[in-house]
């Protein structure tokens, strides 16, 4: 009886080894027969799966943006603040890593591209949302003052955690995960924020997709 093969599963596959060469190869240099071959399979099965090359690289950048927002939403039902948890999402470890490499590659190709633009900029509109929700919550626990603006705040937090993750791809050994967060800190006190030691780590809770 030929083996029953599970569809889900199978996307989740080629998503992960595309997510694989992405960030080891350039986004430019990703074709359906690289993707193949590191997983082991023929060009016709990931076709089976995704129509396209470009099916498969959207489905990819997606995947990989909805992992970092289902990270969030586990911490948070773990005991993690908000902001903690928006926090953890820099790359502090090899698979948040691999979300940032996977979304600095579509960010130049986003570049001509209105598609892969609007997509990238709504992931950006969300997370800054989520950001505000999270300075809101930290002023009305008392760690942050309260005159601050909000959606002003959001942006430039969103713009310190970016420039971090970005920095951390290309300087891997310099921006440590330890040195990524200490920038992070000493951005939030300068804003007199109040940061009890023991709210700053986030444990990741969150399953990676199988390899």
């Amino acid at each position: 009886m030929p083996k029953v093969v599970d569809i889900d599963e199978r996307r989740a596959q080629l998503i992960a080894a595309t997510s694989e060469a992405i960030a080891r190869d350039g986004l430019a240099n990703v074709t359906l027969r690289s993707i193949a071959g590191s997983a082991g399979w023929t060009t016709g099965i990931v076709t089976h799966y995704f129509a396209d090359k470009r099916s498969l690289l959207m489905a990819t950048f997606e995947h990989r943006a909805d992992r970092a927002r289902h990270q969030i939403d586990d911490a948070v039902a773990h005991g993690a603040s908000l902001l903690d948890a928006a926090i953890a999402t820099l790359p502090l470890d090899a698979e948040s890593m691999l979300d940032w490499r996977v979304s600095v590659a579509y960010i130049g190709a986003s570049i001509g591209d209105e598609e892969m633009a609007m997509l990238h900029s709504r992931r950006v509109d969300s997370f800054a949302a989520t950001l505000r929700t999270a300075l809101v919550e930290e002023q009305r626990a008392g760690r942050l003052p309260p005159h601050l603006d909000q959606t002003t705040e959001a942006d430039r937090l969103l713009v310190v955690i970016n420039g971090i993750a970005i920095q951390a791809v290309l300087h891997a050994n310099h921006y440590t995960p330890t040195r990524q967060r200490a920038i992070v800190d000493a951005h939030l006190r300068s804003l007199g924020a109040q940061r009890p030691t023991s709210r700053r780590t986030v444990t990741h809770t969150l399953r990676s997709t199988p390899r």
